[in-house]
């Protein structure tokens, strides 16, 4: 593995663990339909679910677009590609896509809204990435990009000092860790106007946000960014807290809806 391309790499080649885990993590919940209402996703739509993982949100599209409407996932992972395409047998309305670069598989002007959920930290070129998806777009429609921002993570008892070495050390799991910060500016540069933006931040005090302090505690590993003991000891005392229910966990999401002018 490269450092300088691990941002990516390790979204090419992932660990069986790390599959299953994806797994729990990105299935489709009733609650995240309210964080798509910005988009005024509508039958008949043609959707992008760019960077789609297992497909689960895609499969949710699907159901919103209908029979007259389309669902397009695409992301660099084979597995994930295979995969999602298993769970979509019997669909007409749904396929997935495997990508190599930047460039989308798509006709200029062929997509009513493009999804980028948790993406766009992890692109190469964000500003390549944005003039793509804005070519595949309708004049009219919408792009709808939900990211973390790793700069305002909160995890008790850990406290800011500690939080802040350990998302630094894993850091270099993402081309840029805080993008949410970035999208507005970066979104309207691409020549899109924005039409919503807002932050939403859940709690988490049952252990959930385990599963993606223990990826971190992976990235930290490849090359050992943090003294592993360190790293070890942290993810211990998270779940030792989860148990005395001194445990709290916030990653605030980045929401923002732009228009492709007409």
């Amino acid at each position: 593995m490269d450092i300088d391309t691990y941002f990516t790499d390790h979204w090419v080649e992932i660990e069986e663990d790390r599959i299953d885990r994806y797994e729990r993590m990105f299935q489709w919940r009733e609650s995240q339909r309210q964080q798509l209402a910005p988009a005024l996703i509508e039958p008949g739509h043609r959707i992008l679910d760019f960077g789609c993982g297992p497909g689960f949100l895609a499969l949710a599209l699907a159901d919103m677009v209908g029979e007259e409407g389309r669902v397009y996932g695409a992301d660099i992972n084979a597995r994930f590609v295979s995969d999602a395409t298993q769970r979509a047998t019997g669909k007409g309305n749904i396929s997935f896509h495997h990508l190599s670069d930047h460039i989308l598989p798509f006709d200029t002007e062929s997509m009513d809204r493009v999804l980028a959920k948790n993406v766009l930290e992890y692109v190469p070129d964000i500003h390549a990435t944005l003039a793509e998806m804005h070519r595949v777009l309708v004049p009219g429609g919408r792009i709808h990009v939900l990211d973390s921002d790793w700069g305002f993570v909160v995890v008790e008892p850990w406290g800011k000092a500690v939080v802040d070495r350990f998302f630094k050390a894993a850091s270099v799991a993402f081309k840029e860790p805080h993008i949410g910060r970035k999208l507005v500016p970066l979104i309207r540069g691409a020549g899109l106007e924005v039409e919503s933006a807002t932050i939403e931040a859940s709690l988490d005090t049952t252990g959930g946000g385990l599963s993606v302090l223990r990826n971190m505690r992976k990235y930290i590993g490849v090359f050992d960014t943090l003294k592993p003991e360190e790293a070890d000891e942290l993810i211990e005392t998270a779940e030792q807290a989860v148990v005395d229910g001194s445990y709290l966990f916030a990653l605030p999401q980045f929401v923002v809806t732009a228009k492709k002018p007409t």
